[in-house]
């Protein structure tokens, strides 16, 4: 990582960091990121480093170059939560977008594609709701995921395409939830036939 600005280490730089504090401080960069701060690949190093710090003295420098937000302020990171429909139609979502900690995807007699192989991950839990009736939603997960599906389907299907392979426990916690009812839920880390990608 590159040096960051130096700043006064707090005095109780040695206690360990909560979930809360982590949570918070991605938040922080998530503002950043937002406003033009930080670049896509500086926020990504430093999200790495919230979910690894320990203590609270490891994520104080991780903002340290940055406008402290005064108190009670609202942070400029994405809405808890992010609907994407689809009803007789075809709905993609892919790119640098920023990941909200929970995603809705319901497709009724359509099709969703949520892809999150380069997307920005502003926690690094997120969830899925993954709803299909007589319809189809595909999710791309980055190769270095862990993907956790506790979802159901009734009379319809879902399917781990290498997405159940063991991964590194250094990426991001991919949960996906919701029912697929005469239709179809598929999970992947990439497409089986590369001349689909992107489509």
């Amino acid at each position: 990582m590159s040096e960051l600005s130096p700043r006064e280490e707090p005095a109780d730089a040695h206690l360990r960091a909560s979930d809360d504090e982590r949570d918070h401080t991605a938040a922080v960069l998530a503002d950043a990121l937002a406003q033009g701060r930080l670049t896509v690949d500086e926020h990504a190093e430093r999200l790495e480093s919230v979910y690894a710090a320990r203590t609270r003295g490891q994520l104080a420098p991780l903002t340290a170059d940055l406008p402290t937000p005064a108190p009670g302020a609202p942070l400029a990171s994405p809405a808890d939560d992010a609907p994407v429909r689809a009803l007789f139609s075809k709905v993609r979502r892919a790119g640098q977008w920023p990941v909200p900690p929970h995603t809705v995807a319901h497709a009724t007699f359509g099709a969703i594609v949520i892809d999150l192989r380069q997307a920005v991950f502003t926690r690094r839990e997120v969830v899925v709701e993954a709803g299909s009736l007589f319809g189809k939603v595909e999710i791309l997960v980055p190769d270095g995921a862990q993907v956790y599906d506790t979802g159901s389907a009734l009379f319809g299907k879902r399917s781990h395409l290498g997405a159940a392979r063991e991964k590194s426990g250094d990426g991001p916690v991919v949960r996906i939830t919701g029912r697929s009812v005469f239709g179809h839920v598929r999970v992947m880390r990439e497409y089986p036939y590369p001349w689909r990608d992107g489509r």
